[in-house]
């Protein structure tokens, strides 16, 4: 194996094949650079390759449900844009308005069992509920249509590429994709005003310890939190992975919490700070930290790269706040603590046009779908090489963004496709053995997180 691509090589390339640099560690080759305005028109054209029925005249109806961007305007936007390519092809966008994502999945199988589910949908794998979705046969592989249309796969990076299979079989094209809860997001005006000199962006040298220590420096007490942080799946992964530990195997059948060392022991560092020293804002009393970070009530967040994008696309007065990063320590394996996450759209099994459907799937999946889906829905969609190139190309903050999606690692899915379960058992008993009102003996509150974690991975596949 050749060694890792080098960051200056990754962003000369802007990803090409990233399969060999992210998740094999690899060397990747060239890909093709930033498409031109011309480029970029073209890579939204139907192809000729596989010729939809409305050819004909044929008219076609195709339903889109989705929670994806509804309010944003992005979908109405691809809508319209795919119309003046096929005129013939109707999208009646069916908006998912849940409390929550895991509460449209339940809609979804609800409106499957109905009979009613959408043509074009999304059964994410980093909400695990792709595989799911597959075995009770509601979404169809793509792999006929894909070969039909000559479809080059290499147009997204082979990481999320790679999170679209099951079973040797292609079920979806990418959505959104990034690193994970893997940052700091810091007002670097607070870090400054405390003589604090706020870290290199890109660079892995601020220790878990030091994190702390600027926490307790930047509380006041009634007035502003030091950093805040929420007790997510996500967050939890990436909490144990800091500390060279991880949350559940690689298998996705066992919690590794009560046989980790350094699992527990980066529970014990979230402790300390939450319910020992009580520093930390409980989640319920601060429900919208990005917010109270632009307020000035907080000063720095466990979050991912869309949070430290948006934090810097949102501040209004430069003199309450400046965006910066800091990124978690280098594990001793060489990998940053991370987790590559990603989301598919999907065409149901049974659709009576596949073909226009993949069609849509394409032009909401290309160059400018895409960077709509960045930059007007606001989702962290970094799947593709050319958009992560005209997005570095637009605002340098996107650079701090690859080293993560150079290095990172996969995110562990729990077997049994118990995928609202496992996120809630993990929320759920994480944040309550973190509340300080609670007052819950670590060792209580670490084996309660781990029967309950643990319960939801021996439960029978979803």
């Amino acid at each position: 194996m050749s060694k890792r691509t080098s960051r200056r090589q990754f962003l000369q390339i802007a990803g090409g094949s990233l399969a060999a640099s992210i998740l094999a560690a690899c060397a990747a080759p060239t890909a093709p650079p930033t498409p031109s305005t011309s480029q970029q028109s073209l890579a939204s054209e139907p192809s000729t390759a596989s010729e939809p029925t409305t050819a004909t005249g044929e008219k076609v109806l195709l339903k889109w449900d989705t929670f994806r961007a509804p309010g944003t305007g992005w979908n109405e936007e691809r809508i319209k844009t795919f119309k003046a390519l096929y005129p013939n092809i109707e999208i009646e966008f069916r908006p998912l308005t849940g409390a929550s994502q895991q509460d449209n999945y339940g809609k979804m199988y609800a409106q499957f069992a109905a009979g009613d589910l959408g043509d074009i949908i999304a059964f994410d794998p980093s909400h695990f509920h792709f595989w799911r979705a597959i075995d009770k046969n509601i979404i169809r592989p793509l792999d006929d249509l894909v070969a039909a249309d000559k479809t080059d796969l290499k147009q997204w990076f082979d990481q999320f590429i790679r999170l679209q299979y099951y079973k040797g079989q292609l079920y979806g094209l990418p959505s959104w994709g990034w690193a994970g809860q893997d940052t700091i997001v810091i007002n670097a005006l607070h870090l400054k005003e405390a003589g604090i000199t706020p870290p290199d962006p890109v660079s892995y040298d601020t220790s878990m310890d030091t994190y702390a220590e600027w926490a307790r420096q930047l509380y006041k007490k009634d007035e502003r939190f030091g950093l805040g942080i929420l007790y997510t799946e996500g967050h939890l992964v990436t909490l144990t992975r800091a500390f060279n530990g991880d949350l559940i195997d690689a298998e996705g059948k066992k919690c590794l919490l009560m046989d980790d060392k350094n699992a527990q022991e980066a529970l014990r560092w979230a402790y300390r700070l939450a319910v020992e020293e009580k520093i930390l804002p409980r989640p319920a009393d601060m429900q919208n930290m990005a917010s109270a970070l632009l307020e000035g009530k907080l000063s720095m967040y466990w979050g991912g790269s869309l949070n430290v994008r948006n934090f810097k696309r949102d501040i209004k007065d430069p003199s309450v706040a400046e965006a910066t990063q800091g990124l978690l320590p280098m594990r001793t394996d060489g990998r940053p603590p991370s987790q590559i996450r990603g989301g598919t759209w999907n065409i149901l099994k049974g659709c009576k046009h596949p073909q226009e459907a993949f069609q849509f799937l394409k032009h909401i999946t290309s160059f400018e779908g895409t960077m709509g889906f960045n930059l007007v829905a606001g989702q962290g969609a970094f799947v593709r090489p050319d958009v992560l190139q005209e997005l570095i190309n637009r605002d340098p903050v996107h650079k701090w963004f690859v080293p993560n999606l150079e290095n990172g690692i996969p995110a562990h899915a729990p077997a049994n496709s118990r995928g609202r379960e496992y996120t809630d058992a993990c929320q759920q008993w994480a944040t309550r053995m973190m509340d300080p009102n609670e007052n819950i003996p670590f060792e209580q509150g670490l084996q309660d997180l781990h029967n309950n974690i643990q319960k939801v991975l021996d439960m029978e596949p979803a």
